[in-house]
């Protein structure tokens, strides 16, 4: 049985689909929670308008509070299991709960479970096919070894409650990178493992794009990283805050190649917007602009997610 958790704020535009599809899931042994984060256009109107049709629904309403606290309070009121992440502007494919659900059975250590995404406009066409994940325990003991952080595309993943809570759920103070420091946490309890298909449609629109989010996040998943690192070897964990301040004191051309890696993966992602609204122009320029200026980083993505075979027979079924 899952709790799907669905924090919402001023997502009046996305969120009937994203409701649908998960009402439209051949699984249906779930609660859907919505958690209105103190919207301030008809997001609320929406979800009631949905929680009279089926009791399956419940709202929580709330003060802006951010996301991390909005998830947070969803898994509070949460009675099931299973803790399913849901984006409001997202769209989980009919068989993602069944699918997952049939994977953790067959493995119970494992944590939490996510999937591939196709990446969609917002007419709702593919665009690219987006692959994350480890998919074996093997693989997962391996990065935990190394030190790196085994992770899913967040909105997709399902995650065992128990343990969700024993970690003590989204850390506010990591919330343009809660996903990342969550299953940092979650992975010191077991796997973290990732079905090898896309069951989730992923929505990229201009207001999902932000630069200042592409710095803050990449400090926060760097302090991550260190954080580990000091686990493993068993030395003191500086705090947040210390290592924002070392990070500022860093030499000027170490600043300057994380800029403008931060850089590349905010123009690459702006072309994707503006493909995705057709505005060609604009999306050749900023792409231009990446391979330019970060050709590793650039073209690899372009070939697994527009031009491989795997992705050419995603994008076009009937060819």
């Amino acid at each position: 049985m899952i709790s799907v958790v669905m924090p919402a704020f001023n997502s009046s535009n996305f969120i009937a689909k994203a409701i649908e599809s998960i009402l439209n899931q051949t699984f249906q042994d779930f609660e859907l929670i919505l958690v209105d984060d103190g919207s301030t256009d008809n997001t609320l109107e929406i979800m009631t308008h949905y929680r009279e049709q089926d009791n399956r629904i419940q709202i929580i309403q709330s003060k802006h509070v951010g996301c991390s606290r909005a998830r947070n309070l969803g898994i509070d009121q949460s009675k099931f299991p299973w803790i399913a992440v849901m984006d409001a502007d997202d769209i989980a494919l009919p068989k993602r709960f069944a699918k997952q659900i049939e994977a953790a059975n067959a493995n119970p250590k494992v944590v939490a479970w996510g999937t591939y995404v196709h990446h969609v406009n917002l007419k709702e066409e593919v665009l690219s096919l987006q692959k994350h994940g480890l998919l074996t325990e093997e693989e997962y003991y391996d990065h935990m070894k190394r030190g790196d952080v085994p992770f899913v595309i967040h909105p997709t993943s399902l995650i065992k409650k128990e343990i969700l809570l024993r970690v003590g759920g989204y850390d506010p103070k990591f919330s343009d990178a809660d996903d990342f420091e969550l299953f940092d946490r979650l992975s010191d309890h077991g796997p973290i493992l990732v079905i090898p298909e896309p069951l989730l449609l992923y929505r990229l629109h201009s207001q999902s794009v932000s630069m200042n989010k592409y710095f803050i996040r990449d400090v926060l998943i760097r302090y991550v990283y260190t954080r580990r690192a000091a686990q493993i070897k068993g030395e003191e964990v500086v705090d947040l805050d210390q290592f924002i301040g070392n990070d500022k004191q860093k030499p000027f051309l170490l600043r300057t190649k994380h800029y403008l890696n931060n850089l590349s993966q905010f123009w690459y992602r702006k072309a994707g917007v503006f493909f995705s609204e057709k505005q060609y122009l604009q999306a050749t320029l900023y792409l231009s602009m990446v391979i330019v200026l970060n050709p590793l980083y650039a073209i690899p993505r372009i070939w697994k997610q527009r031009l491989s075979p795997e992705a050419r027979r995603t994008l076009n079924p009937a060819k």
